[in-house]
């Protein structure tokens, strides 16, 4: 089925959205913490969080049109942050570093962007990086 670019646009959106609320309310330094690493101190509920977090990021990656070997990697991370879980003690460590979703959503959002017609973003960084680039050649 062919989606009008405002229902892709849509899908991007909340795909997005899952994948930071999972992985990226709160930035400390180099980290992030979301949703997803405080409940997976909760025995089971971290597990239950994550696949329906996950398997929500690959149906909207499915209903957006986003190629199968995007949705096969998506499914591979989603899967070893899942299963990794279930470690006693170390599982939750793994899920507070291991940022799948947002790894993810933004594998799904970048299909979708390319189904869009957006443009590529600039492989060299962002923001400053580009800056010092350019001043530096």
């Amino acid at each position: 089925m062919t989606r009008t670019d405002s229902e892709l646009r849509s899908i991007r959106n909340s795909v997005s959205l899952v994948g930071r609320l999972s992985d990226s309310i709160v930035r400390l330094g180099p980290f992030s913490l979301g949703i997803d690493g405080v409940l997976s101190w909760i025995p089971a509920v971290g597990e239950i969080y994550s696949l329906g977090a996950g398997a929500f990021i690959l149906a909207q990656g499915v209903r957006a049109g986003v190629p199968v070997s995007v949705l096969a990697r998506c499914a591979f991370v989603l899967g070893i942050r899942t299963f990794g879980d279930a470690i006693p003690f170390a599982g939750p460590l793994f899920a507070d570093i291991f940022t799948a979703h947002k790894w993810a959503a933004n594998m799904v959002v970048r299909a979708i962007d390319q189904r869009l017609g957006a443009p590529e973003p600039d492989p060299r960084g962002t923001g400053w990086e580009r800056s010092y680039a350019a001043t530096s050649r």
